[in-house]
């Protein structure tokens, strides 16, 4: 099993800046869940939030409780535990004025936070991207990236905003709401502590089923997004086979979207109607036993009023805290999903990389490999590409080609064996030193929505403008920089959509030129270009040679034919042969068949 699956235990809190879990394990989980996401400043305003909103949610308390003797004391124009009405007027005034004070702070501080939130987990994410596996990055990552960052981390600085600060102030005025009630009175103050485990019950069912829900709906929801950036990304191959109207893997998405939202909201409506029955109940079992003390004269017309009213209030925050509770409780996919890409290991690295012995060298030896545990790639393959040589790998589809240059360029860890560079293993030398080694030119390029220029001084930010003009001379750009109304400066859209696949190659190779790498990786380089792109490409493999090592997958013979060593490798994974065009060429083998075959398809013609 490669390292990315063996290593899951690798810990990455720290990476990830999360705080330790022993620092948190007395935290309520929701509070601790949220102090994963900020940023260490911002903890201590997290915590000052809740002390402000427990603050708040008491001075609330405090002064709906004062209605039932400041009632008492209106009606009946007594003095109610030392104090008049006008004094407990000036009580109401000086609970106004600091619940103001705790509620303006708490404002401040609580959007300050859920600010810092969505910064805060925007940026780690980005980092995160940076430390993570090459080869996590698979096709289905850009959908969910784009949903993660988009609506996700906004949805959760919302909550943060919103709801974790209300929960902490409606929890507080119902604590105090219930103490103050059994100060008044104690069989009010029964009511109230009898009314709670069974809406905490009713509250908990309903987290359970909406927590189901989400967890029907989330999957479905990222299917969806994944088939929506599929769309969009082929839409050329649909329209070249008239299905653009009708893309079936995009239409069961939302088929399968739709049903899992209905189940969710079905959940969800479950939920809801658990607090509205709970809830009610409890009302009208509060309303009937005041009703029932009065009655019997245990309470008066006014405490009986002043109670009834107290019974509402406390439901009705209790109700609040509930609404609050069920949606953080929707957004608690939405963490995991932001913890999930925070905490994945990387491949481990060390602090300093082993000396290099050997610049511009390749080793491979005796390397087994999988993408999982049940499908191996690669077999007990072995090889080495001495400084400043041409290696070629050929072979038919799926045998391992562009495999073995993601393990060169350490995308993925080798289950058994070793991958040499520069004479150092690759799991010996941090990511920033190997990377400095490679230079990567792939078939499917990628330009970023900048100008041409800039495109090609990514290989060499410091590089002047003068190399990577020559740079670009050398790779055919300059040519493409004529037919282009800005020239250098041309943006060439996201994706390079502007320039063709062989123009984008051009650049790519461009990118390779200017970084001087000693050692470049070329995957199905001219497979797909018309000839006047693969003469440049091939001019630029040229004089790369002449300054690198070159490990370069293809299919062509003019390519392969001018290699220093060819390795040849079969469906198995295995190396079935190796040596040079002539000595490969000389005796039976897969070789001279491939060979034999392109040789023979050369000569067709359309007639």
């Amino acid at each position: 099993m490669n390292t990315l699956r063996q290593n899951t235990g690798v810990s990455s809190a720290s990476e990830a800046g999360a705080i330790p879990e022993d620092e948190i394990v007395h935290a309520p989980e929701m509070i601790a869940r949220f102090a994963r996401l900020v940023s260490k400043p911002a903890r201590g305003q997290l915590t000052l939030t809740l002390v402000l909103a427990i603050v708040s949610g008491v001075l609330r308390g405090i002064a709906l409780v004062v209605l039932l003797p400041a009632a008492v004391a209106l009606a009946m124009g007594e003095t109610i535990w030392g104090l008049p009405f006008s004094g407990w007027l000036w009580t109401f005034a000086v609970l106004a004025v600091l619940g103001m004070i705790a509620e303006y702070w708490l404002a401040i501080t609580n959007y300050t936070v859920a600010l810092d939130l969505v910064k805060n987990v925007h940026r780690r994410i980005g980092d995160r991207l940076t430390r993570l596996p090459l080869g996590w990055f698979r096709d289905s990552a850009a959908g969910r990236m784009s949903r993660l960052v988009s609506h996700e981390v906004l949805m959760l600085g919302e909550s943060l905003a919103h709801l974790l600060a209300s929960m902490a102030s409606n929890a507080a005025t119902a604590a105090v709401m219930v103490i103050g009630s059994w100060i008044w009175d104690w069989r009010l103050g029964l009511v109230l502590t009898i009314a709670v485990p069974f809406y905490l019950g009713a509250l908990w069912l309903g987290r359970k089923a909406i927590t189901r829900g989400k967890r029907i709906s989330e999957p479905a929801e990222e299917d969806l997004g994944d088939r929506i950036v599929e769309y969009a990304r082929c839409q050329g191959a649909l329209r070249s086979t008239g299905r653009s109207g009708d893309f079936e893997p995009l239409r069961a998405a939302n088929e399968r979207s739709v049903v899992a939202g209905r189940t969710d909201l079905w959940w969800g409506t479950l939920a809801l109607m658990l607090h509205g029955l709970v809830g009610q109940f409890i009302v009208v079992a509060m309303i009937t036993i005041a009703v029932r003390l009065a009655l019997g004269e245990a309470m008066g017309p006014i405490e009986t009023i002043a109670f009834i009213g107290l019974s509402l209030r406390f439901m009705q925050t209790l109700e609040d805290l509930g609404g609050m509770v069920v949606a953080n409780e929707e957004r608690k996919v939405m963490v995991e999903n932001v913890n999930e890409i925070l905490t994945t290991p990387g491949l481990p690295a060390p602090a300093t990389s082993a000396e290099s012995t050997a610049p511009g060298r390749i080793e491979v030896d005796h390397v087994d490999f999988g993408y999982d545990a049940e499908h191996q790639v690669l077999h007990d393959v072995s090889f080495e590409v001495p400084t400043g040589s041409m290696c070629a790998l050929v072979g038919p589809s799926g045998c391992g080609k562009t495999t073995v240059a993601k393990l060169v360029a350490r995308f993925y860890d080798v289950d058994r064996g070793v991958v040499r560079v520069g004479g150092a293993d690759v799991r010996d030398q941090t990511t920033a030193d190997l990377m400095v080694q490679l230079s990567m030119v792939f078939q499917d390029v990628y330009l970023f929505d900048d100008t041409l220029e800039a495109n090609i001084r990514v290989g060499d930010e410091s590089a002047t403008d003068a190399e990577v003009q020559a740079a670009g001379d050398l790779a055919g750009v300059t040519e493409i920089v004529r037919r282009l109304p800005d020239g250098w400066q041309t943006r060439v859209g996201e994706g390079g959509h502007a320039l063709s696949g062989g123009e984008r190659q051009r650049v790519s190779i461009a990118r390779a030129l200017l970084k001087h790498a000693p050692i470049v990786l070329l995957d199905e380089a001219t497979s797909a270009l018309d000839p006047e792109n693969e003469a440049h490409v091939m001019a630029s493999m040229q004089h790369l040679r002449k300054e690198a090592t070159l490990l370069v997958i293809a299919h062509k013979l003019d390519t392969i034919r001018s290699a220093d060593q060819i390795v040849v490798l079969g469906h198995n994974g295995h190396v079935e042969q190796r040596g040079t065009h002539d000595e490969l060429i000389a005796q039976p083998g897969q070789y001279r068949s491939f060979c034999e075959a392109r040789a023979a398809a050369s000569g067709w013609r359309l007639v």
